[in-house]
């Protein structure tokens, strides 16, 4: 099968992931900034945006098996909601560049980045709602939070990686289009965030998202922010009234990937039965076929198949040509 693009338009759930946040789960706009130079105690990635994609109801099956999703791309939409409050940066900053000691940066602005979601405090991916308790006192007590990974793939709370002293390894900086680095960044700017499939960890946690059925993921950046001021970001969230009332402000999520094909199982016994095994999607029909040769019109189908759900299909057969080939037609089912 071909690749297939899927566009979600907006988030199942979201939540501004702040301590003060009296209205989690129903507010407007999300800010991201950080507590640096001084923190006094709170992360450094101080405001995070969190929010969840439900990729099974958008047809992506779920429960086919992790390493089964074949994925191309995935990429993210946000909506910048208030006007000029930073400059655009679309590129990485060290973390010697942030802190009390800091290193020049190179360039004016700061990137805003895209991790992953983690969870705790007996929270998981399936039991955090977006209105959800926030957590403990800081730092690194609340119950969802930036995911990122080392470079050996082990998961790690990217909120407070300055302090701690290691690269977020961000899995995305966003980017604008046609906007100059170091210009303000206006009022209902569209940001996307790229997915680096090849970083480490990252791949797996976008396949067990699909394998559950959605996918969390998480906004921050380390603008230095002050009480009511300072720079900060403000992003859209599925109950702004402008997203409510036209669409397209609130996140979205655009995934190309390639659904499973092939048997997953083969033999063949001394008597000449076969058994073969392969894996069946909702929304189409397969047909089984075998050739004794390969040649184009020595193809006869055997059986047809559909399932209303994910499902292992199966065929058992007599083969007793000492050679005979076999091979999954599909084509999506008629409404």
């Amino acid at each position: 099968m071909a690749g297939e693009t899927i566009v979600i338009p907006e988030p199942s759930a979201d939540r501004w992931m702040y301590p003060s946040n009296g209205t989690p789960g129903t507010r407007p706009q999300a800010s991201t900034f950080s507590a640096l130079p001084d923190g006094g105690g709170a992360d450094d990635r101080f405001g995070q945006f969190v929010f969840k994609f439900d990729t099974a109801a958008a047809g992506i099956p779920a429960g086919l098996g992790a390493a089964n999703y074949q994925i191309s791309s995935i990429s993210v939409t946000a909506t910048i909601a208030q006007d000029g409050l930073f400059l655009y940066d679309p590129t990485r900053d060290s973390r010697f560049t942030y802190g009390a000691m800091a290193l020049p940066d190179d360039d004016p602005g700061r990137p805003l980045e895209l991790h992953g979601t983690g969870f705790r405090n007996g929270f998981t991916a399936g039991t955090f709602l977006e209105n959800s308790a926030y957590g403990g006192g800081n730092p690194s007590r609340r119950n969802a939070f930036a995911l990122g990974f080392d470079e050996n793939a082990a998961p790690r709370d990217a909120s407070n990686n300055v302090t701690e002293d290691f690269e977020s390894g961000a899995w995305a900086v966003g980017k604008i289009d046609g906007l100059t680095p170091g210009a303000e960044v206006p009022v209902d700017t569209v940001v996307r965030f790229t997915i680096d499939l090849t970083a480490p960890g990252v791949s797996g946690y976008v396949r067990e998202g699909l394998d559950c059925g959605f996918i969390w993921l998480t906004l921050s950046s380390l603008h230095p922010a002050l009480q009511q001021g300072g720079e900060f970001v403000s992003y859209y969230t599925r109950d702004d009234a402008v997203h409510q009332l036209f669409g397209d402000a609130a996140p979205t999520l655009e995934l190309t990937w390639t659904p499973p094909s092939g048997f997953t199982s083969f033999s063949r016994d001394s008597a000449g039965q076969v058994a073969l095994e392969f894996l069946g999607l909702p929304g189409f029909s397969y047909i089984l076929q075998a050739s004794p040769d390969l040649s184009e019109n020595s193809w006869e189908n055997l059986e047809t198949f559909s399932t209303p759900s994910p499902a292992a299909l199966s065929w058992q057969g007599n083969s007793a040509q000492p050679k005979r080939f076999f091979r999954i037609s599909s084509t999506p089912s008629t409404p």
